[in-house]
């Protein structure tokens, strides 16, 4: 109950900066679209920069690498392989997932961010060496972190708090550049989208993670919790081990903070494809905040509505789903 309630606060801490954001513009006190995009940019990458630092810093996380590692890694990329194919099953369906090409520009011309320069290439799969420059410098900005949080000694400050506010900020002007595009949140969320993707994530993820069973040997409970974190490591983690398996636990936490980093490394690729959906499927719980803002930046802020409803959702399943699943041994 108190993980559930942790979780509802989350969510509204999260929905209240979005909405600061939005409520600037409406009374005419926010700086300019140009400016926002370009705070978005800076914010951005300090936040990955502190992410990667933040990793490389902690030396319990190190340890845990060489021991469990390869079921951890395994788990994130049936994860996430397991979503892509999911939600493009359900793309064959829904015509509203594929060929977003009037809403990808907010309706009125405007594309998001690092997606700016793919707006002129709307072809196949709208990929080529140009957009091959956003995901290097992020990529580059993440092992920077790292490598300074190795050298580094460990230090006693509160990393995830700090982490936590520059997200805050993040999403604060996040909800600037959402009310400027003129988007219609009702609109949106009529979209048969908007629900079908974190049915879709949870369908994807949680059925690859039955792969699991056969190739380490685990029981059909185990595996599910495993992956049944969707990306949120802090709770899932915790969940596994205060039920009683603290290597599990270790696992779960590692699994779902390699599914994020995955979703940080493919998010600018596959929100420029057919698909844009695929973006925010990978990012799983954490498209409503780490993932949020490099998914609005990638496929442009048309999608943070659907990306925000699909974290949301996953993100309450989360201390309902993990227990579930452990209890079934």
């Amino acid at each position: 109950m108190l993980a559930t309630m942790d979780g509802l606060l989350q969510i509204l801490t999260l929905i209240a900066f979005l909405a600061g954001g939005a409520v600037l513009v409406v009374l005419k006190l926010a700086p300019p679209s140009r400016v926002v995009d370009h705070l978005i940019r800076f914010v951005l990458w300090g936040l990955l920069f502190a992410m990667g630092f933040r990793i490389g810093n902690d030396s319990g996380v190190a340890a845990q690498l060489s021991s469990i590692g390869l079921l951890a890694g395994a788990t994130a990329v049936l994860s996430v392989a397991g979503t892509i194919v999911a939600i493009m099953i359900a793309a064959l369906f829904i015509p509203d997932f594929r060929a977003p090409s009037k809403a990808a520009h907010g309706g009125n011309g405007k594309h998001g961010g690092a997606g700016r320069e793919g707006a002129k290439h709307d072809k196949a799969s709208g990929l080529d060496l140009a957009h091959l420059k956003a995901p290097a410098i992020l990529l580059s900005i993440v092992a920077a972190g790292f490598a300074l949080g190795v050298i580094l000694p460990e230090t006693a400050l509160n990393l995830s708090g700090i982490t936590g506010w520059i997200l805050n900020i993040l999403l604060f002007f996040i909800g600037m550049q959402f009310a400027q595009a003129g988007i219609s949140l009702k609109e949106a969320f009529l979209k048969p989208a908007t629900l079908v993707v974190p049915i879709a994530t949870a369908a994807g993820t949680l059925v690859a993670s039955l792969l699991l069973i056969p190739l380490f040997n685990l029981s059909a409970g185990k595996a599910l919790a495993l992956s049944g974190g969707f990306g949120w490591y802090s709770l899932s983690g915790v969940l596994i081990t205060d039920m009683g398996d603290p290597a599990l636990g270790s696992t779960a936490f590692l699994a779902n903070m390699f599914r994020e980093t995955i979703a940080l490394l493919t998010i600018p690729f596959l929100a420029r494809t057919r698909i844009p959906y695929l973006a925010v499927g990978v990012g799983g719980a954490t498209s409503m905040d780490v993932t949020l803002p490099l998914i609005e930046q990638s496929a442009g802020p048309w999608i943070v509505p659907a990306s925000f409803v699909s974290g949301a959702l996953l993100s309450i399943s989360v201390p309902f789903l993990v227990p579930f699943f452990f209890g079934l041994g």
